[in-house]
This record gives structure tokens, sequence and C-alpha cells, in this order.
């Protein structure tokens, strides 16, 4: 009986299979909008989605505020070229999507008939031509737009599985496209207006989202040169749910790029890995991250030390690893100045036990930050100082309600405060923004063994206002805080050696968080 049962489900498959197409065709509209010239604009915009469609895309996804352009000084600037959501971009682009039977999304200026608020928004049409759902962006432009609601839909269903969307710089916030994939969303699509300029690669971002949510990307780009930006190489892509670009182009005109997406027996978008990155979520570790502390002053706030200099050394072990001996001799070579942190790989306590890291922070007056693996089999994350060992994990004896719910422990050391998380457990970008609501200045993650897209979700997290150094037996990574759209500080070491880097911890205490943020859905179990 079981086996006939389980011949029927294979036939079942089978036939599914044979049934349904190996992918889907999406087409990115990668537009370069005529700023203030929307009648122009949308007449090239409908032709360029009526190609789209006759190349057999079945979601065809447009840029940021294409019909009017991006740039405005003021309301009264953009007042214009906003429209509501049944004006003459919607009615077209709705035409469209009707006599192709395709999925329409098309970003524009909005203005809200009730109230004349303005926003940055974007609808997308099913195909019958009809909006199912829209998005107002969160992070929006001061100068003239309402922040969209933290708790708007801004997702619906598709044959192939569920579309949200995250409007350009809501794709620096990692808790706004988290909440999405907490929301089951399959595919993130980000209309943008971001330039390839400055350290801060769009592409960085992008991955980084997929990597921790596990959702597929289509992130659609203008080009051409707006009032005040050059987006000429700016680049729009489809990235899997592994990171992986499915497709990655540039062009300095309009184009229509058409990308893949890899099906599944049933019709769905396959692989998506939503399901099990969220599985690995810990809310304990995240309970205090509706807290908004006084951004004015941290160091009051959080009692922290008086801001400074902190000089870090990231320290690459030899292939002979690392002795007490080798320890003294590179410290010996490297601290010129002081405070000085050392950031190690991990330390087994066969090879260097507390009383000989101890004496040696004692002889040359610096703190060590590493993961000390005892001979239980139990590894303990420490910082270890002329005064002995601490924790910068709470002890699960602890009877305080905080401590069991929020196990991490900031420790101070010179004129910073500095916390150490598991590698996977910061891969989540709930915990970076908690660790730098509660003070941390820097965030130290060590592993054994540190994967490249490991490196990069530690790097990431550098947009929630602290620093982060990430080490391994292998290399080592520092990332600065960031300055929005241009340069972060960032160094890297890939072989034997030590890394170093001064952090300056007055920057580090001017944070801005976006708390526009649904904490309802971050903090509610599945």
């Amino acid at each position: 009986m079981v086996q006939g049962c389980a011949n029927r489900l294979f036939t079942m498959v089978d036939q599914a299979s044979d049934q349904q197409p190996a992918s889907m065709k999406l087409a990115l509209i990668h537009f370069a909008a005529d700023h203030k010239k929307p009648h122009q604009n949308l007449a090239a915009l409908v032709s360029l989605n009526r190609q789209a469609a006759e190349s057999g895309a079945s979601l065809i996804l447009n840029t940021e505020m294409a019909v009017s352009g991006y740039s405005f000084k003021s309301r009264q600037d953009i007042a214009p070229y906003a429209e509501t959501d049944q004006g003459p971009t919607i009615r077209a682009m709705s035409e469209v999507a009707a006599n192709y039977n395709v999925y329409i999304g098309i970003a524009f200026a909005e203005r809200d008939p009730a109230t004349d608020i303005f926003y940055n928004a974007a609808v997308l049409l099913g195909p019958d031509g009809q909006p199912i759902t829209k998005y107002r962006k969160i992070l929006a432009e001061r100068r003239w737009a309402r922040a969209g609601s933290p708790v708007q839909q801004g997702m619906a269903d598709t044959p192939w599985g569920r579309v949200g969307i995250a409007i350009c710089a809501d794709s620096y916030s990692g808790l706004i496209t988290r909440t999405m994939a907490l929301k089951s969303v399959d595919l993130l699509w980000v209309p943008a207006n971001w330039p390839a300029v400055g350290g801060l690669d769009p592409m960085t971002v992008w991955r980084a989202r997929v990597l921790e949510n596990g959702f597929y990307l289509a992130a659609c780009n203008r080009t051409g040169k707006d009032l005040t930006m050059d987006c000429t190489q700016a680049v729009s892509c489809v990235l899997d749910p592994m990171g992986r670009a499915i497709f990655a182009g540039a062009h300095e005109t309009s184009r229509v790029f058409m990308a893949d997406i890899p099906l599944d027996a049933y019709g769905k978008w396959a692989d998506v890995q939503r399901v099990s990155r969220m599985q690995k979520r810990d809310l304990g570790y995240y309970r205090p991250i509706y807290l908004q502390p006084w951004m004015a002053d941290f160091t009051g706030f959080h009692h922290l030390p008086e801001p400074g200099l902190l000089h870090i050394h990231c320290l690459v072990p030899t292939d002979e690893g690392l002795t007490p001996d080798t320890l003294s001799s590179q410290i010996e070579t490297h601290t010129q100045k002081r405070p000085a942190l050392w950031v190690l790989p991990t330390i087994n306590e066969n090879d260097a036990d507390e009383a000989q890291l101890t004496a040696i922070a004692e002889q040359y007056h610096v703190a060590m930050a590493t993961v000390f693996s005892r001979s239980t089999g139990l590894s303990q994350r420490v910082l270890i100082t002329a005064d002995g060992v601490r924790s910068f994990m709470h002890d699960v004896a602890e009877t305080q309600t905080s401590a069991k719910e929020f196990p991490f422990k900031i420790q101070h050391v010179g004129p910073a405060a500095i916390a150490m998380a598991p590698v996977d457990a910061f891969a989540h970008p709930e915990l970076a923004v908690t660790l730098s609501k509660l003070g941390s200045d820097l965030v130290v993650v060590c592993g054994d063994d540190i994967s490249d897209n490991d490196y990069l979700l530690s790097r990431i997290k550098a947009l929630a206002g602290i620093a982060v150094v990430a080490g391994s037996n292998k290399g080592a990574q520092i990332t600065g805080v960031h300055d929005h759209h241009f340069n972060w500080e960032h160094e890297e070491l890939n072989h034997p050696g030590v890394l170093s880097y001064v952090l300056d911890t007055t920057k580090t205490r001017k944070k801005m968080f976006h708390e526009n943020i649904d904490y309802d859905v971050l903090l509610t179990k599945p």
C-alpha cells in the first residue's frame, strides 16, 4: 500500500515536471528618464514594456521614479509631476498589462488625493491591468516625500510566488528587507536610482540582502543622467537565493534586460531558501531592537567610555599556529600606540592557557578578543586584559531576565564599547542593529573558517553604525562606519600577517537608525 502511494506521488511529480516550463522570463526596463519630461518618458516606457512583453516576459519591472525623473528640491518642485494611482501612468501601464496578459511593476511620484501628501511609490499590476499591491518608499526623500508606513502590505501573490517591493534606499536597511522575508516574499523587486559612485557598491548591498533572506532579488536601476546624478554606469540585476547573478548589466541608454528564473516542478520559483533562513533566527537575540536610545548622547545614555582612538590589530597566523611566543613577538612588533585591541583566531587551551594570555596582556598593556576553546569541548568568546578574562556572553546560570533574553555582554576597552558574536548569529541583520542600539562601537566576529559570504554579511553590518572585525585562521577584514552612498573604510588580509586599523569612536557614537520598522513582525514567532 505504501509502495503504491509512493508510485502515485512520483507519477504526479513527473507529470508536473512535464507540464511546467523550466523557467519564466522576467524583464527589467533599464531606463534613461529625462528629468521633468513625463509625457516623453511615459511614451518611451510604454514602448519598452510592450517590447518586453512581445519578447516573452511574464513579469516586467521598471525603475524608480521612471516617469518624472528623480531629483526634486521641494513639494513645489515636484507638484506638477506627481499623480494619483489612477493617473495617466497607471492607466497607460494597465492597458499594456491587460493587452499582453502580463504583470507589470511601475514606480512613480504619487499624490494622495485625500491629503495632497506626496510619496515615492510603486504599483504592481496584474495581467488584467488592475493594481494588486502598492508600496510607498519608507526611507523617502526628505525634501518632498512622506515616508511610507512600516506596516503597509507591499506584496502580492503571482503564479510563481509572492512578490515584495523595497524602493532603492529601503534596501540599505536590513530590517526593511527582513520584514519582507518574514511576510513570505519569494522575489523582492527593488526599483532604484543608484549611481555607480563611491565605495558602497549596490551589488554588495543587494547580494547581502539575498544571502540574509534567501529570496530572489530583481533590482531595476535607471541609466542616463538625472539633474544631479550620472547613472550611465548604474547596474541592474537579478540575483538568485544563493546570491549568484542570473543577470547583471548596465548600458548608457535605455534597454530591456531579460532574465530566465528557474521554476520547480509545480511552476514556482525554484530553490527559494527563505524558510530555512528564517528558522535560524533566535528572537532572544533581538528583543531590545525596538528601543530608541538618546542618539544625541550615546556616551551618556549608555554610560560608555569617553570616545577616542582605539588601535585594532587582527592577527592571521601562519600554518604553524599561534603560541604565546609568536603572539608576544607580533604584539611587540606591531603595537606602538595604545589603547590597543588584538583580535585573535580561535585559541586552544592546550596551546595557551588563560594565565599565559593574561600575562601577555599585562606585559604589553593590550586587550585581546578571541574564541577560547577548552579541553571540555566548550568554546567561549572572551576579552583578555591585565585584569583577567571576561566573557562576551552572559552565564546561562544568571537569573536576570534580561540576561536570559539577550545573552551578549558589551565590554569596554579604552574608548570603545565592544561586543563579540557568533558568525551564524551575526549573519542576521537584527543582531547588528540591536548591538548598535545598546551602545556597541565595534563587533568582533571570529571563526575557524569564515566563508566569503560570511565576510560579506559581516561587512554589510557596518551600515548599522558599528565597526566590524571578522577574523579567521585564513584571513581578516575590518570595516569602519559608512557615509551613505560614499566611501566606507574597509581593509582586508588574505594571508598570514597583521591587519591594523584605527577606530575613532566619535564616529560610532553618531548613529542613525531607521525607526519606520514593523517591529511586531520582526519579534513575532512564526
